[in-house]
This record gives C-alpha cells, sequence and structure tokens, in this order.
C-alpha cells in the first residue's frame, strides 16, 4: 500500500531512506533533487512519488519489459554414477580412536540381545555401554562423560516413529559428543537392518527399508560434527550370533575406515560409486499414447520439464499431482502483466483493501504459480501429451486414492510412477524442530506410501523416486532430507524385487538448474565449479533410462556434467547460508552504554564497528579456533536505532565455513525484531577466518596533502561530527585534500569499559580505529560537498595482527570515487611507529546528503538531562 509508512509499516529508517534517494538521484539525474526540506514530509512511498510527479511533469514511461536474471552454466549434460558394494580392504595398521577410559557409550534398545553384547564388547576396551529407551528420551541426560552413542535399528523393525526419536536423541546427544570430540574423541554410529549390503541386489531382499534413513543421520553428522567419528554400519536382516556382531560392530566402532560398512556373509563391504554410462540402447519407451502416468510435483520446477520431455516421446496421459490449487482463469485487469513490479501494482489497485507488503507478495506468488502451472500443461499438450492437474496433500492416502481412482475410471489403468515432490527446512541438527523434520522426511516417505497404496493393483511398467545427492553424500542443514533420501533409496530397491516387470530406480538427483536451487544457491554452486544439471540434458536422460529393461541398476547418482577441471567427485557439498544461531543479544543502551554517543537525530544508534565484532563474533563463535582474519561484501540493510528504555533483540546467524584461497569463509547475518513483532535483517557479511595470519603488504604510501587547518576540538562539534566522548577517536587531522584525508587515531578502551557483559575481554578489530576511519569520510564529505555521509557498504576487509597497536594508528585514505550522493573509498590502518599495514579496507562505500547535517546536530538522545 503506498500510502504505508516508509518506517514503521516497511522497516526503512531514516538513514537508509537517505541512501535510497541519493540512489535514486544518480539513477534519475533529471528527477527533482529530494532536499533536507523536504525529506520531513515525505514519510510514505505515496508522498514520494506525488512528490517527483509533481514536480517533474514527465509523461509516464513505457513499460520495460522484465529481463530473467542470468546466471553463469558450470559445465552441462549429466554424469551418471552406479553405486556398487565392494569387499572392504584394510591397509597397514588400523588407527584407534582415542576415547578416555570409562566414557560412557549410549546404545539404543532394539529388542534384543545385542545392545548387552556390545556393553559387554565395550567393557573390554574400559568403556561403559548405557542402554537407553528411545520411548522414553525425556529420562536421558547426556552431561557427563558421554563419548558415543550407537543407534540399533528395532528387530521388529523401523517405522516413522522411531526414524524421528533417533533423530531427537541424536540431537540430544550432540552438544556432548562434540565438546567430547575437542577434548579426546567421540563416535557416532547408525545400524541399518537391510540386508548387509545396504539394500544393493547382491545382498538379497530388503526388509526393513525405514531403517536404511539411519545413514542420512550419521552423513550429515559427519558434516556437522566434523570432530566426531560419525559412521553407517548395515547388518543383514537376522544378522546371526550376538557376540560375533557385537564384536564386528565395536571393531570398527573403535577404528577409524570408511563411513558406510556393510557385514555380509561374504565379509564386510564398504560403498563406491561407478560411473557407468547408459548402454545398449535405444529402447522404446515403456508407455504410449494415453497410458497414465502419475507425477507428483510435476507442474512446475524440475519433473514439469520431466513431464514435457516424457510427452514429447510417449504421447502419455501425465496426471500431475501438487499442493498448489488448479490454476483459475486470471481477472481481465491482470491480462499482459508479466513483471512481478507491475502484477503487485495491479493487485494493490484492485484489492479493495488495504494490503500489507507480506500479502501482496504471496497474492502474486500465488499468481505466478498458477500461471507456471499453466504453462505446463500447455507445453505438454504441445508436446504430444494429455496433460491432468489435481491439487492434492501427498500424505493423505485416501485423498490420493480418490483421486487416482477417478482418473483409472475415465482414463484406464496407471503404468508409471513418479514421484518427486520434496520440501525443504535447513537447519543444522542442533537447531532442527520436530515440526520440520517430520514435514521434509513426510512429504518424501508418507507421499510415496499413498502413491504406492493407490497404484498397489495397476500393471506399471517404470517407477522413478527422486531422491537426491544429500542422500547418498549427507549435507549440512540437511539431516531431515538425507534421512528420507535415503529412505527412498532403499524403498526403491525393495519395489525393484516385488516389481521384476517394472523399471524401478532411485535417482540421486544433483543441484538442478531450477526448482529448489534459487538463483542465488545457483550462484553459490557456480562460484565453488558445481555443476548444475541442465534441465532438458536432466529431462532427456531420464526419459532414455526409463527405456531400459527391468533389472538394471536401482540406486544411482546423477551429476551435472562438469569441465574437465572439475571432474573430481562431489564429495563436498555446498549447501543454503544462515542454518546456525551463534548467539542472542539484547541491546539496550543501559547494557550498552557507549551508545550515548553516537546518536543521530536524537536516537542512538549502532555503529558499524560494533556490528562488525559481533558479526566477526558470530563466525568465531562457530568455527572456534580460527582467527579473525576480515570480512568481504559488508552490507547494512536496516539500521539498529533505540531509544532509552528500549531494547532490541538481536540474533547473529552464521552458514557453514568453506575454504576459498587459503581462507575460511562465513556467510554472517544480523537480524533482529522490532518492537512491532516484524522481523529485519539488518546487516549481512562474509567473515573471513584464518588458522594464522599472514604476512602484511606494504601500506600504501601518505598521499601529499594539505594541511587540514581545523583542531580536533572544532570537528567534534555538531555541525561536523556527531559522535561524543566514547568515540572521540581523532586525534589529530594530518591533512585533506579532493583525493584523500590521513589522521591519527586512538585505540578504544578495554570491552568491559564500553559494555556491561562483552562478550570477549578484547577486541577482534578495534572498533574505535575503524569508526574513526569512518568519521574522517563524514570530515571530508562535509569539507568537499557541505555534507554529511554515513557507511553502508564495504567490499574486503584484512586484517595482520590479531591486535591493533596500543599507542594508535595511522588511517590513510584515499577516495577511489566521489559524486555529490556518494562516494568511495580505499583505507589503510598503519602501526605510526614501524609503519607497518594493521589492516586493510578497500571498496568503503558511504552515501552523503546534505539532509544529514540537521540529524548530525541533533546529537543527544531525546528525553536525556
Amino acid at each position: 500500500e503506498l500510502e504505508m509508512a516508509l518506517d514503521t509499516d516497511l522497516g526503512i529508517d531514516s538513514i537508509k531512506r537517505v541512501e535510497i534517494l541519493s540512489a535514486l538521484q544518480e539513477r534519475l539525474p533529471e528527477a527533482p533533487a529530494v532536499k533536507p526540506e523536504h525529506l520531513g514530509t515525505l514519510q510514505t512511498l505515496g508522498q514520494i512519488v506525488d512528490f517527483l510527479a509533481s514536480l517533474s511533469g514527465a509523461g509516464e514511461p513505457a513499460a520495460t519489459p522484465e529481463v530473467p536474471l542470468e546466471l553463469p552454466t558450470v559445465g552441462s549434460g549429466v554424469e551418471r554414477k552406479v553405486l556398487r558394494a565392494v569387499p572392504l580392504q584394510v591397509a597397514g595398521a588400523r588407527v584407534a580412536l582415542a576415547l578416555p577410559k570409562g566414557a560412557v557409550i549410549w546404545v539404543s534398545d532394539d529388542g534384543s540381545a545385542l545392545p548387552a553384547a556390545i556393553g559387554r564388547q565395550l567393557a573390554t576396551h574400559n568403556l561403559a555401554a548405557a542402554t537407553i529407551n528411545l520411548d522414553d528420551l525425556d529420562q536421558l541426560d547426556p552431561s557427563g562423560s558421554l563419548a558415543g552413542l550407537v543407534l540399533l535399528t528395532p528387530r521388529a523393525g523401523a517405522d516413522d516413529r522411531f526414524m524421528q526419536a533417533a533423530f531427537r536423541v541424536m540431537q540430544l546427544a550432540g552438544p556432548a559428543l562434540v565438546a567430547g570430540a575437542q577434548k579426546s574423541g567421540a563416535v557416532m554410529a547408525t545400524v541399518s537392518r537391510l540386508n548387509g549390503r545396504f539394500g544393493l541386489p547382491d545382498g538379497g531382499p530388503v526388509r526393513d527399508a525405514l531403517s536404511g534413513g539411519l545413514a542420512g543421520l550419521s552423513k550429515t553428522a559427519a558434516h556437522e560434527w566434523p570432530e566426531v567419528s560419525c559412521r553407517a554400519f548395515d547388518l543383514p536382516a537376522e544378522p546371526g550370533d550376538v557376540d560375533q556382531v557385537a564384536a564386528m560392530l565395536v571393531a570398527e566402532l573403535l577404528f577409524d575406515g570408511p563411513q558406510e560398512v556393510g557385514f555380509s556373509s561374504d565379509g564386510p563391504c564398504t560403498l563406491s560409486l561407478v560411473d557407468e554410462s547408459l548402454a545398449g540402447g535405444p529402447f522404446d519407451t515403456p508407455v504410449s499414447y494415453g497410458d497414465v502416468v502419475v507425477i507428483s510435483g510435476g507442474a512446475r520446477g524440475v519433473t514439469a520439464e520431466v513431464a514435457v520431455a516424457l510427452a514429447a516421446t510417449s504421447r502419455a496421459t501425465l496426471l500431475l499431482l501438487g499442493r498448489s490449487d488448479a490454476p483459475q482463469a486470471e481477472p481481465a485487469w491482470l491480462e499482459g502483466l508479466t513483471g512481478e513490479a507491475a502484477i503487485k501494482k495491479a493487485l494493490l489497485a484492485h484489492a479493495g483493501v488495504p494490503l500489507k507488503p507480506k500479502e501482496v507478495n504471496q497474492k502474486c506468488q500465488v499468481i505466478l504459480g498458477s500461471r507456471e502451472i499453466r504453462s505446463t500443461l500447455r507445453r505438454i499438450k504441445e508436446a504430444g501429451g494429455q496433460p491432468l492437474y489435481r491439487s492434492v496433500d501427498l500424505r493423505d492416502g485416501d485423498a490420493v486414492a480418490e483421486v487416482i481412482q477417478a482418473v483409472r475410471e475415465e482414463y484406464g489403468p496407471v503404468k508409471g510412477l513418479i514421484h518427486g515432490a520434496g520440501v525443504l527446512a535447513d537447519r543444522l541438527i542442533k537447531d532442527k524442530t520436530a515440526e520440520q523434520f517430520e514435514q521434509v522426511y513426510s512429504t518424501k516417505i508418507a507421499g510415496l506410501r499413498s502413491l504406492l497404496e493407490a497404484v498397489a493393483e495397476d500393471p506399471l511398467k517404470f517407477m522413478v523416486m527422486f531422491s537426491s545427492s544429500t542422500g547418498r553424500y549427507g549435507r549440512t542443514g540437511q539431516v531431515d532430507y538425507a534421512v528420507a533420501n535415503e529412505i527412498l533409496n532403499k524403498l526403491a530397491q525393495q519395489q525393484a524385487v516385488l516389481l521384476p516387470d517394472c523399471r524401478v530406480l532411485s535417482l540421486n538427483w544433483g543441484p538442478w538448474d531450477g526448482g529448489m536451487v534459487t538463483p542465488a544457491l545457483k550462484e553459490v554452486f557456480a562460484g565453488e565449479g558445481i555443476a548444475v544439471i541442465d534441465l532438458k540434458a536432466g529431462a532427456d536422460y531420464l526419459v532414455e533410462e526409463i527405456a531400459t529393461p527391468p533389472g538394471g541398476p536401482v540406486e544411482l547418482v546423477i551429476l551435472g556434467g562438469r569441465p574437465e577441471a572439475a571432474s573430481e567427485h562431489l564429495t563436498q557439498t555446498h549447501e543454503n547460508i544462515y542454518i546456525s544461531k551463534a548467539f542472542d543479544l539484547e541491546v539496550s543502551i543501559e547494557q550498552y552504554p557507549f551508545l550515548t554517543s553516537h546518536v543521530i537525530d536524537g536516537k542512538a544508534v549502532l555503529p558499524m564497528a560494533v556490528m562488525i565484532e559481533w558479526m566477526a563474533h558470530g563466525a568465531i563463535h562457530n568455527n572456534p579456533g580460527l582467527r579473525f582474519h576480515g570480512f568481504n561484501d559488508l552490507r547494512i540493510l536496516k539500521g539498529i536505532i533505540l531509544e532509552q528504555g528500549q531494547t532490541h533483540t538481536l540474533q547473529v546467524m552464521t552458514g557453514k565455513a568453506f575454504k576459498s584461497d587459503g581462507v575460511h569463509v562465513v556467510p554472517v547475518e544480523l537480524s533482529g525484531m522490532a518492537a512491532s513483532g516484524q522481523q529485519y535483517v539488518h546487516s549481512r557479511a562474509r567473515m573471513v577466518l584464518a588458522a594464522k595470519l599472514p604476512e602484511a603488504r606494504p601500506a600504501m604510501e601518505r598521499l601529499e596533502l594539505p594541511a587540514y587547518g581545523r583542531p580536533v576540538e572544532e570537528i567534534y562539534r555538531p555541525d561536523r561530527l556527531f559522535h561524543g566522548p566514547a568515540f572521540h577517536g581523532i586525534r589529530e587531522v594530518i591533512g585533506y585534500s579532493a583525493e584523500g584525508i590521513t589522521s591519527l587515531a586512538c585505540p578504544a578502551p578495554r570491552p568491559g569499559e564500553w559494555i556491561k557483559q562483552p562478550l570477549r575481554n578484547a577486541w577482534l578489530a578495534d572498533p574505535l580505529a575503524l569508526d574513526s576511519s569512518f568519521q574522517m569520510m563524514i570530515l571530508w564529505s562535509f569539507e568537499r560537498y557541505r555534507s554529511g555521509s554515513l557507511p553502508v557498504f564495504a567490499g574486503r576487509y584484512r586484517q595482520y595482527r590479531e591486535r591493533f597497536p596500543e599507542n594508535g594508528t595511522e588511517i590513510r585514505i584515499r577516495v577511489t570515487s566521489q559524486s555529490a550522493s556518494k562516494a568511495a573509498a580505499e583505507i589503510d590502518f598503519v602501526d605510526p611507529v614501524s609503519g607497518a599495514l594493521i589492516a586493510h579496507l578497500e571498496d568503503y562505500e558511504c552515501v552523503i546528503d546534505s539532509s544529514l547535517n540537521a540529524s548530525f546536530q541533533r546529537n543527544k538522545l531525546q528525553g536525556a538531562a
């Protein structure tokens, strides 16, 4: 709604408003300037639009069609890998894991004598076993000497309730295992009862397919708990002598070895992926004109492409099942509108009642989703197929059966099944809720169960499960998705035996160029050299694969085709970011007294330098042992502004560190909630950590600058700098010109002098030195453009010492670009005694606007004495 308040409704504070309007002036130089006297009257988007329109006299510009974002493609085609069981080879002496004597290992009760036998074996290694009941988790205490967890599949077979309980006990034990591993050692193992060869056909039939999901727990834990030895073992359904089995399990548990080990009658084995191209074709597509194929999740994204390709080769009748409502005819006022901006504008104009931004976005997404479904149905028809779409919750078995029965009565029996539905809820094991786990798990597993029951009597020619490389490799933040996809893999092995005349496949897809892989994720994959699967190449491959005769390999890993330089196996995965909370902060002026010295327009504003400190601390908090080396791409999105008596709740969220050029890069986000309950992201950056700080390059030469001419007492007046006593960091301005500015700055006091309960006893960076450099840019903008400035972005910061000098810092700034609304600079922090470089900041950006001048002069807290 155009009349919503910029600040209270839309979260655009006055400082960010200045940045936006300055950018607007740059983009639209012919538009009338928004001057300081106007700013106070422009409180809504509608007022800004009316102001610009009333002064410009310009006609409405022609609509410019939106250009879709084009991101780099890393390779094309697919790589097909077949999962095989191979004999376990042990070369040389094995390394024993260092578990402390007397340490406790939890062993889940499987209803057999196996836990007691494992306990006896552990006792021979001076370890104590505690048998735990997964039905009574509230009675478990993981504190003390817990150093291991062994999750055994119930002898009677796993069910959904057991899988969820296994996740919860793993979540409960996790902190103790990680802490124990950091001190000495810790172990975790899951034990399935597939067939001793992880369900592969050469081990015989699979009786307990759900137990295969346990490997997803251990493989994800290996990513999130790298200090802990995480293993996945598989036993036959009837493993035999429990003492013998216990001896084999404990022998593997307490020594290093491959992540997956099976114990079959042919001896221990592990799993391997073998490159194996399709051969022996071409074969005829197993379905033809009019045959019914059911595709879950098939109306949008990746499975939509598969449906179109299948329609083109078979001319089959495709029943697409999805969560979205069936698309309805659009009102006339939406005709011809294609971009999100145009659709949202039309929604606001025809709403009849005021809509909030979230509501507008939801309605827009429904419209776009319906259009995508209609587009898929049209493409299937154009390709020669007969499309049908039905909205249904796959987890509702009765509803699924009713929908399929209705189609069966009209069009005939089902000949093919593709289960492509899935959802994500990425969070670390320690942060994931039971509800998130259940939603991700049930969409895959309960959904497949509903489909299998509904087509149990149909003469299926092919059945395809859309699994994921997450199931095969594990992936940080996706423990539920890994478990669900591993179960799909084993259910497929089971179905292949039950349906010998049906081609059954479980395809562990790598990331596709679409579907759950958003543009942001695609950019991450491209930057890391991971090839996404081209939509057409993946769809064409699948049509070829289902045409191969029954009896072929069931469990396949399908990755994007990659250049030779990036052809190594995808064993290191790359995830969504901001999945782990480092810590919470309750920020108030009372707890952080330095805020009384950083006041703009009568309100305390958290300095960017302190945001940097907290975000750096968050990165180190989740990556202990590494040192702060800097950051990349720090952007202030919404300033943190407080009044007296007000408290802001902030949280620092981090993603998984990844290696890049010898350093560790950690995505970090600082977010919070306003008094209204609205959630905001305040800043984002990628913090850079290193095991050892590198040697610094030489500092930039000090610019030959004319003397500044103003004493320090004069610059700390509100008509220049708004900063109060705590931030009087500039000791002397050495020189100034249009090209730059140089000064000497004081060191920050110890954290305890600024903060009542500091996070650390020493600063990671020197917030006063950093803030002084930003102050210098304010002085520079005042002298150059007679306007104040504020920082909004910092591109790259590298620090070469753990501490700034106690005698202060020389700060050298070279302005690299400038205009009346924005400037960019390169900044060196130099030891004034040795001349050595302490830190370097490049691509610093500040917004310049004369409307800030009056705000700076109001540098006393409202209501303060």
